[in-house]
């Protein structure tokens, strides 16, 4: 099996892993905007065009900035797979991650491993470790005043259900089109980065690992994803008004931090986000789920990190 052939099918791996770990039309389902087979025809739709439209503009080098170690290709492998493995899997217990939070976990442990306590940039990692910590906490504020808000000069003002029906609907409305394009530019994002290494190569046509790429987050989503899709979106109680709540300035917030470079985690403010709201509106939120959601992001740094450890070796052992 040729190098770029390897490449070709983990790109297609963590592209479906990246896909099945997708939370974004969460909210659409918690607040029964769209039933769950509508929610995955948009997403298949968003994944492809997204990934064919946007994807080409970006592309990331793993550990780039990170690593402190030759970056060879049996290194990039290991970083891939591991994260790949652990997104398939925490996205089968129906739990949301970083994707971001599992590559630097990956990265530290194969940085560690072959480099000792210097094998990586600890400076860079506690730059946006910062920022990673700042973001649930962003969420969480953003969300709670921006339904405080909606709560005291809209909703508090409708006069009659009639009234209060039409302006759900066009919340509903609103909603929609934020989630498509936030749909649209995160498969975009996340497809670019899946194909990132391949695309350096210069083996395989642009166009045509995007489509590839496309696809196969489309896949990672209808296959996986819609376990996380359900969980996140029944954290807490929606209508379309209050899921708007908790999108507009999440999404708001997540693209002026794109423009400015800082690395804000989207699942971690957007759980936070979701627990802002069930405080504001003083509407219970399921406890079980959040804890077992807080659990599985502190376990993705360590075992991200263990199983680049335990997979470097047969890697290089099978890399041709």
């Amino acid at each position: 099996m040729t190098l770029s052939l390897i490449f070709l099918i983990i790109s297609i791996f963590i592209a479906i892993g990246i896909g099945a770990n997708d939370e974004t039309f969460s909210t659409l389902y918690g607040s029964k905007i769209l039933s769950m087979r509508q929610i995955l025809l948009l997403a298949t739709i968003f994944a492809i065009t997204g990934a064919i439209f946007l994807g080409e503009g970006v592309s990331k080098t793993v550990g780039k900035n990170i690593l402190e170690i030759e970056i060879t290709h049996a290194v990039v492998i290991t970083i891939l797979i591991s994260t790949t493995i652990w997104l398939i899997i925490s996205s089968s217990l129906g739990l949301p991650i970083s994707t971001t939070h599992a590559t630097i976990g990956a990265i530290l442990g194969i940085g560690i491993f072959l480099g000792g306590i210097n094998g990586v940039n600890w400076q860079t990692i506690l730059t946006m470790s910062s920022w990673w910590i700042f973001s649930p906490i962003i969420g969480y504020i953003s969300t709670y005043f921006s339904y405080k808000l909606l709560q005291r000069y809209k909703i508090k003002r409708l006069n009659g259900f009639i009234d209060y029906q039409k302006t759900e609907k066009r919340f509903s409305v609103m909603l929609l089109v934020i989630i498509c394009m936030t749909a649209f530019s995160r498969a975009g994002n996340d497809c670019s980065n899946a194909i990132g290494i391949v695309v350096g190569m210069e083996i395989i046509d642009v166009d045509v690992l995007l489509i590839i790429s496309g696809i196969s987050f489309a896949l990672g989503i209808i296959l996986i994803g819609r376990s996380v899709i359900k969980s996140v979106g029944t954290i807490t109680e929606l209508r379309p008004s209050t899921a708007f709540a908790s999108e507009a300035p999440t999404a708001l917030i997540l693209f002026i931090g794109t423009l400015l470079g800082i690395p804000l985690s989207g699942s971690h403010m957007l759980i936070a986000s979701l627990i802002g709201l069930s405080k504001a509106s003083r509407n219970p939120v399921r406890e079980k789920k959040v804890l077992k959601i807080f659990i599985i992001w502190l376990l993705t740094f360590p075992i991200a990190a263990i199983l680049s450890y335990l997979l470097y070796f047969p890697v290089v052992y099978f890399l041709p």
